[in-house]
């Protein structure tokens, strides 16, 4: 995951608790679809299965979206940009840009102030207007200086490709007709699927996995999981709130359940929202995080809360 410019690797060691066991993972090509198959032992040490097909659309878009997005990339995008406003602009003006941490920077030269003023509002315009589109592609917003992932918007575009693997763990025997035990059994299908720190220095952004790549990679870090649990989860239990919360270097879901006295929760506009642990490698309960995600929602100063719907 990545936070105002910082990757940290998000993997979780629990105190206590099983070990996800992803006992097979099957892919199996047949003409344009991709037949997925998974075998793992949840937390209950009962085995499990679920088998779906996604289209080779679907995960080759997603699969795009992780590939093509950087920060680079969209510097030297934004960059192109404000010069062909100048150069439309004319009149003897010219830029010069540069970046920091802080982003884009330009310094504007032209025969009078009224013309450099001028172009400065158009400039500034451009830039918001091309960046918030660039961002929007790849399912990204910015926040303050940071450049994070639209976490409403990947969600909402992923729940769409995400049915299958919903209507597979509906179809599940042997779970409860509640929304808790639904959600312990999509949150330990997320967390047997291997975690994998996706982050490339040299693409600097392309950290994000989208679901129908996650699953057909068989891999994913824990903001990518977050929004595939949640795009299955609006299909799955279609009534619950969900909230993406954000801490130095990692994510978790939290849902409206009625929580439990071990529950771990955070609230937000007068609800309440109980966790979900979805990054593995444990197989942490509805409620159970680890020790420094706790620390981080005790101590409820470094989280952000995300509403999804």
């Amino acid at each position: 995951m990545r936070l105002g410019g910082l990757a940290v690797a998000a993997l979780l060691v629990f105190d206590a608790g099983a070990q996800a066991q992803q006992l097979d993972f099957g892919r199996i090509s047949r003409g344009g679809d991709e037949q997925l198959s998974w075998r793992w032992r949840g937390s209950d040490n009962r085995d499990y299965s679920a088998a779906f097909t996604l289209t080779k659309d679907a995960i080759g878009e997603a699969e795009a979206s992780f590939r093509e997005f950087s920060m680079e990339d969209m510097w030297r995008s934004l960059e192109a940009e404000l010069r062909d406003e100048v150069e439309k602009f004319g009149q003897r003006t010219s830029i010069k840009l540069s970046r920091n941490l802080d982003g884009l920077h330009w310094t504007i030269s032209g025969p009078d102030q009224r013309l450099v003023d001028q172009l400065s509002r158009q400039v500034a315009e451009r830039l918001e207007r091309t960046q918030k589109a660039y961002l929007a592609r790849y399912t990204r917003r910015r926040v303050d200086q940071r450049i994070m992932v639209d976490f409403a918007a990947a969600t909402r575009a992923q729940q769409r490709p995400m049915r299958a693997a919903a209507r597979a763990l509906g179809a599940t025997p042997g779970v409860a007709d509640n929304d808790r035990a639904r959600m312990t059994l999509a949150l330990g299908f997320f967390q047997q699927i291997p975690y994998a720190t996706l982050d490339d220095k040299r693409r600097r952004g392309g950290d994000f996995l989208p679901a129908p790549a996650l699953l057909a990679q068989n891999r994913g870090d824990c903001d990518s999981k977050v929004v595939a649990l949640a795009a299955v989860l609006r299909t799955y239990t279609p009534l619950r709130k969900l909230v993406v919360v954000t801490m130095p270097g990692h994510a978790i879901l939290a849902t409206d359940l009625p929580s439990d006295a071990e529950d771990w929760a955070v609230r937000a506009d007068g609800r309440q929202y109980v966790a979900l642990e979805a990054a593995g490698p444990a197989m942490a309960t509805v409620g159970q995080v680890s020790s420094l995600t706790a620390k981080y929602l005790k101590e409820g100063r470094a989280i952000e809360i995300w509403p999804l719907n």
